[in-house]
């Protein structure tokens, strides 16, 4: 037998235990958010979103959360970003909000600063988008 089949065999048998517990975790938290909320289709969800964003925000936070959710989940309004989805915790402020600055021509560097005290849901983050937007680009309120 070879020297190295047993640590490469502990190795493949302990990154199988850390896959299988990430999935059944990832399982349980959709199973927990499907229990306590229905699932809107992407007219709903920028419907929800119309007092807090504009339709394109809305439009903008389907698509980036829609592929990381599906198929079982769809993205709601209401949903808190890390506790109800099974989205990485850096991706909305590292990924999402610069590629939404560039896409309204808006320096990320200079966005606001999110405010600590504020729940990060799906509503409160479209209201950060919007509130890093130049004044006529805003949500009227």
């Amino acid at each position: 037998m070879p020297d190295w089949l047993i640590p490469t065999a502990f190795v493949f048998l302990i990154m199988s235990a850390v896959l299988f517990i990430a999935w059944r975790n990832t399982r349980r938290m959709i199973d927990a958010t499907l229990a306590r909320r229905a699932n809107p289709a992407r007219h709903e969800f920028v419907a929800m979103l119309s007092d807090d964003a504009r339709p394109e925000t809305a439009e903008f936070l389907w698509e980036s959360m829609v592929d990381l959710v599906a198929p079982r989940l769809t993205p709601h309004p209401d949903d808190h970003l890390v506790d109800d989805l099974p989205i990485d915790p850096d991706e909305p402020a590292m990924d999402w909000m610069p590629e939404f600055a560039k896409r309204h021509g808006v320096d990320a560097k200079h966005w606001p600063q999110w405010p600590h005290a504020t729940e990060a849901t799906v509503r409160n983050f479209a209201r950060w988008l919007e509130a890093g937007l130049p004044p006529r680009e805003r949500q009227p309120t």
